[in-house]
């Protein structure tokens, strides 16, 4: 049997970070993706800033909050997604050359680039903030919280 084809994807964030309030902007998302053969030029990249935008959700803006099982957002609302001015500039890199599947030697692409979105823009908040957050969404408030445990527990 032949091996599967295997994709992946590599992304880095760039975002501002407002000390005083924590709000975070990410101002540029980076996708880095590991292409076989593209069928649609005009799709694949659909596919792949899609995927992107989602990240962008996973990371600071959707919350299911619930209480006791029970999710407290009753609409849309409350519960927020990714709307235009959500979207930072999205770049892509295709890096060429690997093995897809079938006689078209192509990879799937539609999912990979909502993956690593929230590392990318975490890892970004602890490079210009100096704190690190564990949990997503990355809000505002847990930017802001995790500033200031950083300056009550003094210079490292």
């Amino acid at each position: 049997a032949e091996p599967p084809a295997l994709t992946y994807c590599a992304q880095l964030a760039r975002v501002a970070v407002d000390l005083e309030t924590g709000q975070v902007t990410i101002l540029e998302l980076v996708s880095a993706v590991d292409v076989a053969e593209i069928i649609s030029p005009r799709a694949h990249q659909m596919q792949i800033d899609g995927g992107a935008v989602m990240g962008v959700g996973f990371a600071c803006l959707e919350d299911l909050l619930e209480d006791d099982g029970e999710v407290l957002a009753s609409n849309l609302g409350e519960f927020r997604l990714p709307a235009a001015p959500d979207v930072p500039v999205l770049r892509t890199v295709l890096v060429a050359g690997g093995r897809g599947v079938g006689p078209a030697n192509v990879k799937a692409v539609g999912e990979l680039t909502n993956v690593p979105a929230a590392a990318a823009v975490a890892n970004a908040v602890a490079d210009a903030a100096g704190i690190r957050v564990r949990e997503l969404p990355v809000t505002a408030e847990r930017v802001y919280w995790a500033i200031k445990e950083r300056a009550n527990d003094g210079p490292a």
